[in-house]
């Protein structure tokens, strides 16, 4: 569940989290206030016990007084229910667990569309992770020492060259919804299906690459409802510890960042405003995206409480005596006696 590890982030003791499994949490709600309590950690509000954040105990009076009113609706709300437990349909085939089913809104929320210039810093990074992969195998071949990062790289193959430069270009063209089945993808690269197989999970280790599954659902009178799995929906990224080591990170503008934040603050606000259903509906289901949330949230309650703090009336400074009716100040203005008829 902890898929991006930040600095300073822990996670508590391994006692604690047997408690609450011994209570009957889902290890899901545990992983989810860990990824919580971190991302409170970030955004400096105060850190929560775990055993309030999943549930197991009732928060404290002054609860929404010290995280505020938007970060506390955000931290209490649990993402979406899985919809799909696996099993077998009428057909007799296996549908997997965690499998969205197509044209609800999880498929859409994973699509993420690749520009022309995204797929080209795309296809550059491609062709350096191939050409750092056979340099450090090189090196590991001559004796020398590598890295975590570096190792992680010795499985980047050519067939994981070919297949995700053909996963870009799909991307490119169906504005991020890459639906490829594995046939298709043998079609299109000529490779067989455990080389297609082993290539695709090295690119979603590596953080190139990754995908969610799908099932279709169907009804008819002569067998029923039935559900089928699917081919899977891809997206591409690349994580910045792989642009670190191929020399291509940037950090983003000031105005980038600005915006994003921005973004995140009134995305947060408005999940906040909805109700409780309706809030755990919309709550994205990626724990990266909660913990931003979180963040988020608390930067918009610091923001919104000094503006209400300079929008306050001082009682401790007398209020002005002019008015605008004074008739000392309609004598020092000639024009408006002069105006008169």
């Amino acid at each position: 569940m902890l898929h991006t590890q930040f600095p300073g982030e822990r996670r508590p003791p391994q006692h604690v989290i047997d408690e609450l499994l011994a209570l009957g949490i889902p290890q899901d709600d545990i992983d989810l206030g860990i990824i919580t309590q971190n991302a409170q950690r970030r955004s400096g509000v105060p850190v929560l016990p775990l055993a309030v954040l999943v549930g197991a105990e009732a928060p404290a009076l002054n609860y929404r007084a010290q995280v505020g009113s938007t970060a506390a609706h955000i931290m209490r709300a649990k993402p979406p229910a899985r919809r799909s437990t696996g099993g077998r349909h009428i057909t007799g085939n296996p549908v997997w667990a965690g499998s969205v089913q197509t044209g609800e809104s999880e498929e859409s929320e994973f699509v993420r569309p690749v520009t022309n210039d995204q797929s080209r810093r795309l296809r550059r990074a491609c062709r350096l992770t191939l050409e750092k992969a056979r340099e450090l195998a090189r090196l590991a071949r001559a004796g020398n020492a590598l890295s975590a990062e570096q190792s992680r790289l010795l499985d980047f193959t050519n067939s994981c060259h070919e297949i995700y430069l053909k996963m870009v270009d799909e991307l490119v063209y169906r504005k991020g919804w890459c639906v490829p089945s594995y046939e298709t993808v043998m079609r299109w690269t000529g490779l067989s299906r455990g080389t297609v197989y082993n290539a695709l999970q090295t690119l979603r280790s590596l953080g190139l690459l990754d995908w969610t599954r799908r099932f279709i659902y169907s009804h008819s009178k002569e067998q029923g409802a039935r559900s089928e799995q699917t081919s899977n929906l891809y997206r591409a990224d690349l994580p910045q510890w792989l642009a670190k080591l191929l020399g291509l990170h940037a950090p983003p503008p000031d105005d980038a960042v600005t915006q994003r934040e921005t973004a995140l603050e009134e995305h947060a606000l408005m999940l906040a405003s909805a109700g409780k259903v309706e809030r755990r509906r919309l709550m994205p289901t990626d724990p990266d995206t909660r913990a931003a949330l979180i963040a988020a949230a608390a930067r918009a309650d610091r923001r919104l409480a000094a503006e209400g703090g300079g929008r306050e009336f001082n009682e401790w400074l007398p209020p002005h005596m002019i008015s605008i009716f004074d008739k000392s100040e309609k004598r020092s203005c000639p024009s408006r006696a002069t105006s008169q008829p």
